[in-house]
């Protein structure tokens, strides 16, 4: 299927609809409790508000694509439905609830549309930073206005893995083992942490548990940057098709050349050695 939207014209309302949403949670910040849905996660007043700014403004740009998002839609018949456009905006207006709920200002916005099963465009509005990333197929990645490309760099004492939380599977031997060569965080948002492997604020970042929302921006922002993107099997994990795809866990390991190597080889085998001498 061919591309009717330019890639980088796409890029330019990804970046629009992360910036309305940003702004939409920022009004909410320090100001709503969490409640739990029915699979257990957190949402407030503020992720709904800021899902409905962005959608509202998807559907007067382009009602014809349809939609993926994490919270309940409050008008769906302003979208087209799943079977019906080739393009789907996969939105998360809130990456990072619980640390927003908590009045810690480490979460952000997600936008990215997807095309013949993988991302085209993408936007995440970093509110730690208070700065828009984004990135388009084949047009390379930014920051803000600033062109980024990820440098490879030795291992060493400072290199920094970003991984998930495991709630709801066990920690695999692997990623014990890399607590005693590599600095472990968890910054409590997903699409965050691939962001920064893309800035290069840390090395690689691993997750179990990642949702199509957490990860369809971040991982075109990787690639274009000149990162690595796979599942932890060293899989591809495009294509995905949004209209079958019911929320269920994709595993995502991402990083520079040299650490997702390291990484994959030793989830692969769960016993590889981890490079030594990094004292």
């Amino acid at each position: 299927m061919a591309l009717v939207n330019h890639p980088d014209s796409l890029r330019e309302t990804a970046i629009a609809l992360a910036e309305i949403g940003g702004q939409t949670a920022a009004r909410f910040f320090g100001k709503v409790i969490a409640t739990r849905k029915s699979d257990d996660s957190p949402v407030t007043e503020a992720d709904h508000a800021a899902q409905e700014a962005i959608l509202s403004a998807l559907s007067h740009r382009h009602p014809s694509h349809s939609i993926v998002v994490e919270e309940d839609v409050l008008r769906p018949d302003r979208h087209a439905a799943l079977t019906a456009s080739e393009y789907c905006w996969i939105v998360d207006p809130i990456d990072g609830t619980r640390n927003f709920s908590r009045g810690v200002k480490v979460y952000a916005t997600s936008i990215a549309v997807m095309h013949g099963g993988r991302p085209v465009a993408a936007a995440i509005y970093d509110a730690t930073a208070d700065i828009v990333f984004s990135a388009s197929l084949g047009g390379g990645a930014y920051r803000g206005q600033e062109r980024i490309r990820l440098r490879d760099r030795p291992i060493d004492r400072d290199t920094t893995v970003a991984v998930g939380s495991f709630r709801r599977r066990s920690v695999p031997q692997a990623v014990r083992g890399w607590l005693d060569h590599f600095l472990l965080r968890n910054f409590g948002s997903t699409s965050l942490h691939l962001a920064w492997v893309a800035t290069g604020l840390v090395d690689a970042a691993y997750s179990a548990e990642c949702k199509l929302w957490d990860i369809a921006a971040a991982a075109l922002l990787i690639e274009e940057a000149g990162g690595i993107v796979s599942d932890h099997a060293d899989q591809s994990i495009w294509p995905v098709d949004p209209g079958e795809y019911e929320g269920q866990d994709l595993p995502v390991l991402a990083g520079t050349k040299t650490m997702h190597g390291h990484l994959v080889t030793s989830l692969r085998v769960d016993t590889q050695p981890l490079p030594t001498g990094l004292g």
